[in-house]
């Protein structure tokens, strides 16, 4: 990969973190699958409200939450297998109502289908900076 195709790359990452930082200021959360993944995001720049799908209990008691304290929830689990499964369970607990699903997708479009875990991001946003000289 060449220069200018990582410089395309950090931009769009960093493009990606700022946009779900500003929808999650507000009454939006972000919901990733683990600890991880988290830290993966808080690495990058993402401040906004971060929980834990593990820290629920069910997907009931996610559910519950969500709708006492938030409008809208922006999913973003892993591009596996589980995260998919994750992901179905949470949209039909909650009728695919307030949900945006979109970010998942865009992670796979912005890194080429290279980064299957969120965790994944950091370590290819790192690789794409090693040795990187700004000129």
């Amino acid at each position: 990969m060449d220069r200018k195709e990582k410089l395309h790359i950090i931009s769009e990452i960093n493009r990606f973190i700022e946009q779900i930082n500003d929808e999650s200021s507000g009454d939006s959360l972000i919901l990733v699958e683990g600890k991880r993944d988290m830290e993966a995001l808080s690495y990058l720049g993402c401040n906004g409200n971060i929980k834990i799908y593990h820290n629920f209990k069910s997907p009931i008691e996610l559910a519950d939450n969500f709708r006492r304290n938030y409008k809208r929830l922006i999913l973003l689990l892993d591009l596996d297998r589980t995260g998919e499964s994750m992901t179905r369970r949470i949209c039909n607990v909650l009728n695919n109502r307030n949900i945006d699903v979109g970010y998942r997708a865009r992670i796979s479009k912005i890194t080429q289908g290279k980064v299957k875990t969120i965790e994944e991001l950091r370590s290819y946003y790192d690789s794409l900076l090693d040795g990187w000289n700004p000129e």
